[in-house]
């Protein structure tokens, strides 16, 4: 992990251009600043570990950080895929609280760090920076607990089915594109499968017609079918989708 030099002067802008900070006033960006530090990391550079002590909100400049927790016989489930223009730690911040996960780059990453106790300071003073913080960790939390929702079903084609089903722009889009935020076997780590598993049930969605693959890219075809595929239970290997 390398620290990258941008001038103190020029930090303050290139916070302004992250949509993290948009609408934040200026001077309030310069006295974060005066606390930040732009990160570099390679792919599966270490972050952080769980149990360590946060000392910085992090916000993913480009590039891609995995959170997860490690589980016995060297397996994890991964808590999020943090992409470019999101970010993390909040929580442990205001709660200054260790680290709930590992945190390793999924591939060459900048990460802007603001210091912790700057970053309390100035949203304490500030009731719509306190607001937009609270409403940041209330989304994260809510998503948290659609993943854990979405691994306790049945189905290894119903996990997927409602992972794809995340995706979709509004309730009345029936085509619509799916770029997968990191590897394969992280978006199934999230989702409580093997990777093995979610390239089977996705290929068995494309065969049928459901979607097409390309790549790290998926066109959802048939929104109205992984909709009712969220709704069953059990699927077999000659219908709709496969099941475990």
């Amino acid at each position: 992990m390398n620290r990258l030099a941008i001038s103190p002067t020029r930090l303050p802008q290139t916070m302004a251009r992250l949509a993290y900070f948009q609408g934040w006033p200026m001077d309030v960006l310069v006295r974060l600043s005066a606390g930040a530090k732009v990160l570099s990391l390679e792919k599966n550079d270490w972050l952080g570990r769980k149990g360590d002590p946060l000392q910085s909100l992090y916000v993913v400049m480009d590039g891609l950080i995995r959170c997860f927790i490690p589980l016995p016989n060297n397996t994890e489930r991964v808590v999020s895929l943090v992409d470019t223009g999101h970010s993390f730690g909040e929580a442990s911040l205001m709660l200054q609280a260790p680290s709930p996960y590992h945190a390793v780059a999924g591939r060459d990453t900048r990460l802007l760090a603001v210091d912790a106790m700057v970053f309390r300071r100035e949203i304490g003073q500030n009731l719509n920076l306190c607001r937009q913080t609270l409403e940041r960790v209330a989304v994260t939390c809510m998503d948290n607990l659609r993943d854990t929702e979405i691994s306790a079903q049945r189905s290894s084609a119903q996990r997927v089915a409602s992972y794809l089903m995340q995706h979709q722009p509004s309730p009345d889009s029936q085509a619509f594109p799916i770029s997968l935020p990191g590897r394969k076997q992280d978006v199934a780590a999230k989702l409580g499968l093997t990777q093995e598993t979610f390239s089977r049930v996705l290929h068995a969605l494309d065969k049928q017609g459901v979607i097409q693959i390309t790549g790290s890219r998926i066109n959802v075809a048939d929104g109205r079918k992984l909709a009712e595929m969220t709704a069953k239970r059990q699927f077999s290997s000659q219908g709709t989708a496969l099941a475990n």
